[in-house]
């Protein structure tokens, strides 16, 4: 049956090569789009596994909070290390070299960020250095960087242009961020003495919910109340600023879905109604209308999933050489096609292609013999 099938559909090879084009490019902007819509919704997969968590001001990410919670911090039980943090925006020589840049607790960063890894000189070199930095390794290829290159950041809202020398690259974590010393942006701003968020890393992840529950129940009643929640969390206050992103690419999704239908209809009913004495014919010689029914069926899932390998397959390899990490300018996600992505792209295809297909191949099955004998399409 399925040799069959093959041939049925090389016989208009410029149909089916076109058919199957457009169903690939269709299904490569559906899979960007889903790709998208789920790292807006779950930024970080296997988020629950990761042992860190975030504190910042319950009022909102942009207010700071003092510089000296950090020790509070440590001493909450289920804490194993905690390295305080601000945002400092700025930029590598053109406002388009745009990246995550922190100023951070050098002791401490490595300490909850343990997925990184730095050689251990490059480490003290950073932590002895007031202008030291270090960078992810994956930003550091971009940019071309070496151990011991000067680095000037600019356009940032603090008002001053760090003058830094890369000390160290490390690997693995966020790999895609540069990192300074907290107390060299302290002094630049007059010794205010705040810091916009703590990194905290768990002695166990199932800790989580009650050692944000202690931290937040320290300070409640302070004029700097708290809000501690798990890292995907943290990351979808980003995402929120974006707006209802994530119903205008369900919207696109949508149609791109029933323009990937209307294309396999139009095909598959093309060449139905192109044949239907053929099948009268095969059913005169003892074919059963299942068979039939199962030929033209089989047509359009061997069209449609032959699209859906080049199409998804090429974007999930696309994708994964990428590494793509940011949606917009504070927005962070792993935007990668993941497993139940992938599955929902395969799903849609196979849907697309059972819907296109069994109506016009149910007619063509159940048509009298004698009148589609006659039938010239």
């Amino acid at each position: 049956m399925w040799r069959l099938v093959l041939k049925n559909l090389l016989r208009n090879k410029r149909r089916s090569f076109l058919t199957g084009t457009s169903v690939a490019v269709s299904l490569f902007l559906l899979s960007s789009l889903a790709m998208v819509y789920t790292a807006l919704g779950k930024p970080l997969e296997n988020a629950d596994s990761i042992p860190i968590m975030m504190v910042r001001r319950a009022t909102g990410i942009v207010f700071p909070m003092p510089a000296s919670y950090g020790a509070r911090i440590r001493e909450v039980p289920g804490v194993a290390a905690c390295a305080s943090l601000s945002w400092f925006g700025g930029y590598w020589k053109d406002p388009a070299n745009m990246f995550a840049n922190l100023a951070v607790d050098p002791e401490n960063v490595f300490k909850v960020q343990f997925a990184s890894t730095i050689p251990p000189d490059q480490l003290e070199a950073f932590q002895r250095e007031r202008t030291a930095a270090v960078a992810g390794r994956r930003l550091a290829e971009k940019f071309g960087w070496k151990v011991g290159d000067k680095i000037t950041l600019l356009g940032s809202l603090w008002g001053f242009n760090p003058e830094l020398t890369l000390r160290g690259i490390f690997s693995g974590g966020p790999d895609d961020q540069l990192w300074f010393h907290w107390e060299y942006l302290n002094e630049a701003i007059g010794r205010m003495n705040v810091v916009g968020l703590y990194w905290i890393r768990l002695e166990k992840p199932e800790m989580a919910s009650r050692v944000g529950e202690a931290i937040d129940a320290m300070f409640r009643n302070t004029p700097n109340e708290t809000k501690t929640e798990s890292l995907s969390a943290f990351m979808l206050n980003f995402i929120a600023m974006l707006g209802n992103v994530r119903g205008i690419i369900l919207l696109i999704g949508s149609a791109v879905t029933f323009a990937i239908l209307l294309i396999v209809a139009n095909t598959m009913a093309m060449s139905v109604r192109e044949r239907i004495s053929e099948a009268a014919i095969m059913r005169s010689l003892g074919f059963r209308p299942a068979h039939i029914l199962r030929l033209f069926v089989g047509e359009s899932l061997l069209l449609t999933l032959a699209g859906a390998l080049l199409g998804i397959g090429g974007a999930k390899l696309l994708y994964d050489s990428l590494r793509l990490t940011q949606i917009g300018q504070f927005a962070f996600a792993d935007l990668r096609l993941r497993p139940e992505t992938l599955a929902l792209c395969f799903g849609i295809a196979l849907s697309v292609a059972l819907l296109a297909a069994t109506w016009p191949a149910y007619r063509a099955a159940r048509t009298n013999i004698a009148v589609a004998l006659r039938h010239t399409g």
